[in-house]
């Protein structure tokens, strides 16, 4: 089999490098009867090194890069990427054509006839998503934007070589999505498991009393990680659990949101933020010594990387209520989830795990056994 492996989008605010990279040395090391080509947009951040054979990473030549660039609407822009994408599957006659965010070539997979097999990774199906508001506007707003993603994905089911559409840790979608045939599939979100900063010392790096618990928030912060209404709960606090509580947020933070989320700060509570972007070690590092770590997204109903770090650390978190997230930390027992916009239902959760240590104590072990990298590269690359 030949395959082409592509993400033209990856920047170093999240998973994605992690998912090329991690996959890249998995199928270097495992499917070694087999030919493939990693391609990524061109950037100076990063880049995919093989040390394989049978493995050729490439970056976007100077010339495809500013073609891409040049044009300013999604659509547009996907248009440019897909030609280019269906360039190399031809010079690579590749069998299969992998998709790492198949989201922004709906519309040219559509109306494409291709030589090539089509897997891609759906980072934003419709089925689970809600109104964030129960007034009509809004209700209908949310309906207007299911419609249109169903259609879109209807329009894209038009080419019969898009044959596997990805959905990150669901594992009831497929079944409501598959009609009469089978093209939605499960793919475990994976942990990589990187090695942590050797004599690495959360608290003394960050001035952390040896009492408090530690509340970690992880990865680009903006809007949707919900810090607003977190540091209106973590205010809410009883003064005796305030003074013995740190919340530590670590990642780059979308311009002026950090002065904002300083200016809502009251209480004795250790506020903390890191506002940069970290290696993975120092993830690793900083996830197995907090004790509590902090998911409750808005208006996000999709799987998070983050509950697979927490789970390889045996670290509860809260979570929000809704979404596949909520489902994967029930079943899991991985922590507690809660209404991310119930301020003192959050400080309730909050407190709980000062009150009842035995809160802290979680089993990763069942999570992690299934939502490793042999698990999701085993599945992506299946045919």
């Amino acid at each position: 089999m030949k395959y082409l492996i592509t993400d033209l989008n990856i920047k170093l605010d999240g998973h994605r490098f992690g998912f090329m990279n991690n996959l890249l040395h998995y199928a270097g090391e495992n499917f070694r009867e087999d030919e493939f080509v990693f391609l990524t947009n061109r950037s100076g951040d990063f880049r995919l090194e093989s040390r394989y054979a049978h493995i050729r990473a490439l970056q976007l030549s100077p010339l495809e890069q500013a073609g891409i660039d040049a044009d300013a609407t999604a659509l547009k822009k996907a248009r440019v990427e897909w030609e280019i994408i269906c360039k190399y599957a031809a010079d690579l006659e590749a069998d299969r054509v992998i998709l790492m965010f198949l989201d922004s070539y709906q519309a040219e997979i559509g109306k494409s006839k291709t030589p090539f097999k089509i897997s891609g990774i759906w980072f934003a199906p419709y089925s689970r998503m809600e109104a964030e508001g129960s007034s009509l506007s809004q209700k209908a707003k949310m309906l207007l934007t299911k419609t249109r993603k169903k259609l879109t994905m209807e329009w894209a089911l038009r080419n019969p070589n898009l044959d596997k559409i990805f959905i990150l840790n669901d594992e009831e979608m497929p079944g409501w999505l598959n009609q009469g045939e089978t093209r939605f599939y499960t793919l475990p979100d994976p942990y990589f498991g990187y090695p942590p900063v050797p004599q690495y010392d959360l608290r003394k790096t960050y001035g952390i009393p040896e009492e408090n618990l530690i509340f970690l928030q992880f990865g680009y912060i903006d809007e949707r990680k919900n810090l607003e209404n977190i540091v209106l709960a973590f205010n809410a606090l009883a003064p005796e659990t305030s003074r013995k509580t740190t919340l530590l947020v670590i990642g780059k933070f979308k311009a002026g949101f950090k002065d904002h989320l300083l200016s809502l700060k009251k209480g004795d509570y250790q506020m903390i933020f890191r506002d940069e972007f970290v290696s993975d070690e120092e993830m690793e590092s900083s996830f197995a010594q907090s004790d509590v770590i902090l998911r409750m997204n808005i208006n996000f109903f999709g799987s998070s990387g983050i509950i697979g770090v927490a789970a390889y650390h045996n670290k509860p978190v809260i979570a929000s209520d809704t979404g596949v997230m909520a489902g994967i930390v029930t079943r899991y027992g991985l922590g507690s989830i809660v209404n991310p916009y119930a301020i003192q239902e959050i400080a309730a959760a909050v407190s709980g795990f000062h009150t009842q240590p035995a809160l802290r104590v979680i089993d990763g072990s069942r999570y992690r056994t299934t939502h490793d990298l042999k698990a999701f590269a085993k599945t992506l690359l299946k045919n």
